[in-house]
């Protein structure tokens, strides 16, 4: 069967998918005329990242069946850029911290990153929207050593912190080397929710006015991230009892 006939078979499925639902959701207001409409609620932050998610999986597909094949989907390229996959409270949380780090999940395809700090952004020149779906490779370039990217590819299949000295490139190609610690982030629940990525260049790579070490820097944004998250988890684990 080839990619075309797949493809096409999927988007023809989903439609009809959302054809049938939508005749339902039709039915369902027919039958509920006359009676009183439930007070609306907003969703929790752990529904709308069940919604975001389920999104996520199929966009992240369809986004690479074009960029395998040049083709593009529904008019344009699909792109997880710019979705809100982190709710509203931990991202709050997240935004006081001043380090420069992103989050990447590791329950989608591609362990995307889902976040990106400002401090991030301003140190590699990209955009928030240019950021989010993406594989943190995406800052590695041409003398990017292959030996240290495949070491912190094994330290993510083995679910181990590891700190390396990786060159990078920025938005407008330009390099930089950066002392990069990547870590696991637990829920309250122990499971890894999100892998953290700190970045520190290196040009700052020395204590900082208050004399705290760059490794000490870095651990401490590890830190305030897992408080983030677990307390996330926590809150989400006690709405549902």
């Amino acid at each position: 069967m080839s990619r075309e006939t797949l493809f096409g078979s999927c988007r023809r499925e989903m439609c009809s998918d959302s054809a049938v639902e939508l005749s339902r959701v039709l039915a369902l207001e027919s039958d509920s005329r006359g009676l009183e409409l439930e007070e609306p609620r907003e969703a929790s932050d752990m529904e709308k990242r069940r919604a975001a998610t389920a999104v996520s999986n199929v966009l992240s597909v369809l986004t690479h069946y074009s960029e395998l094949t040049g083709r593009l989907v529904c008019g344009k390229r699909c792109c997880l850029s710019g979705m809100g996959l982190l709710g509203s409270s931990i991202t709050s949380s997240l935004g006081r911290i001043k380090q420069s780090f992103v989050l990447t999940d590791p329950h989608l395809p591609g362990m995307p990153i889902v976040y990106a700090s400002d401090a991030f952004l301003k140190l590699t020149g990209y955009a928030r929207h240019e950021v989010l779906g993406r594989q943190c490779t995406f800052l590695s370039g041409v003398d990017t050593d292959p030996s240290t990217v495949i070491k912190i590819k094994e330290s993510l299949q083995t679910e181990q912190a590891c700190t390396v000295r990786i060159l990078n490139y920025r938005k407008d190609k330009t390099s930089f080397w950066s002392l990069l610690h990547i870590s696991p982030i637990r829920n309250a629940s122990g499971k890894i929710a999100y892998f953290i990525a700190v970045q520190l260049e290196e040009s700052c790579n020395h204590q900082d006015g208050q004399g705290v070490r760059p490794d000490t820097r870095q651990l401490s944004a590890v830190g305030a991230v897992k408080v983030a998250v677990r307390t996330m988890s926590m809150g989400a684990g006690s709405s549902k009892s």
